[in-house]
């Protein structure tokens, strides 16, 4: 998620690293952006492999297209999930929800 926020935000644009409790057997990691945003009709193509939104040969940034779909087989071996929210000209946030164990020894989330 991170490399992708880098490539798509602007110069002086903003990404925020967050990480969250969803309640006591979930976390959410979640990159946002103020970068250029994705149309509604590309999103779930993204997470497939050696796809992306701009896929023409004159595209302005770099890529194979692997990054987001392997995230997504990651996620699910975690069994977990990532998601996203975009409006275009406005960002993006990409997030991935997985659960957490407590450990017996100290009670700590793991």
């Amino acid at each position: 998620f991170m490399s992708n926020a880098v490539k798509f935000t602007p110069q002086k644009g903003i990404i925020e690293v967050t990480a969250s409790m969803l309640d006591d057997r979930h976390v959410r990691i979640a990159v946002s952006d103020t970068g250029c945003g994705i149309p509604e009709q590309d999103r779930e193509k993204i997470f497939e492999k050696f796809r992306q939104a701009d896929g023409s040969l004159t595209r302005k940034t770099p890529g194979t297209g692997l990054g987001l779909a392997i995230s997504r087989e990651l996620a699910t071996l975690l069994a977990g999930s990532i998601g996203l929210q975009s409006e275009v000209d406005t960002g993006s946030t990409f997030w991935l929800d997985i659960p957490i164990t407590l450990t017996k020894e100290t009670g700590q989330n793991q």
